[in-house]
């Protein structure tokens, strides 16, 4: 399939894509009448490696622990009591859980839009905390995309840096897939933009 039939002839139905052609039942504020998802895209899978690992590591520190602490020949049971011992453990799993929670929703809710009039980045810093940022086709002057490194290569994601007249000057899609198709389809739109009559969203 071309890149374009990628693109334009798949609708994705996976709410965790990273790579999603006109996604199904997705909608974001100041949404326009009229106005069409073309692309939302996600940091890549494999970004999040380093993350998991850190998390399998701290969820087995509560094993490491008693090994560390008999090395220095100190007693777990002789400082804490086994009741305080098991409050410590289901304390740290918390926070586990918490630190994985807030990891997946930190990659889950980042995301980069590419719609039929503009380009969106959502930027999600915290739990009560979100940027949005955008740029009409029409302000955009130069869009480059980057590959760079070996996992970039072999997984082929990289960097997107669009130049805009908007507010915003440049745009950076980060570690996003197929960043070749997602530049050229953004010239598409751009060009789709310029031969529209003003104020026409189609």
């Amino acid at each position: 399939m071309l890149p374009d039939e990628i693109i334009h002839k798949t609708h994705s139905r996976n709410p965790f894509a990273m790579f999603a052609p006109n996604p199904q039942g997705v909608h974001f504020e100041n949404q326009e009448l009229g106005e069409k998802i073309i692309l939302l895209l996600r940091a890549h899978i494999v970004t999040l490696v380093p993350g998991a690992l850190l998390i399998l590591l701290l969820a087995f520190v509560p094993f490491f622990v008693p090994f560390f602490l008999g090395i220095i020949r100190v007693q777990a049971l002789s400082v804490f009591d086994p009741r305080q011992l098991i409050l410590i453990t289901v304390f740290w799993y918390l926070f586990v859980f918490g630190f994985s929670f807030y990891k997946f929703i930190f990659w889950y809710f980042n995301v980069y839009l590419i719609t039929n009039e503009r380009v969106i980045d959502i930027d999600f810093r915290g739990i009560l905390h979100k940027e949005t940022s955008y740029a009409k086709l029409n302000q955009i002057q130069d869009i480059s995309p980057k590959i760079i490194g070996f996992f970039g290569t072999f997984f082929h994601y990289g960097n997107i840096y669009i130049q805009t007249a908007a507010e915003r000057p440049e745009f950076e899609f980060h570690n996003v897939e197929n960043p070749n198709m997602v530049a050229q389809e953004i010239h598409e739109q751009v060009r789709k933009e310029e031969a529209e009559p003003p104020g026409v969203i189609a």
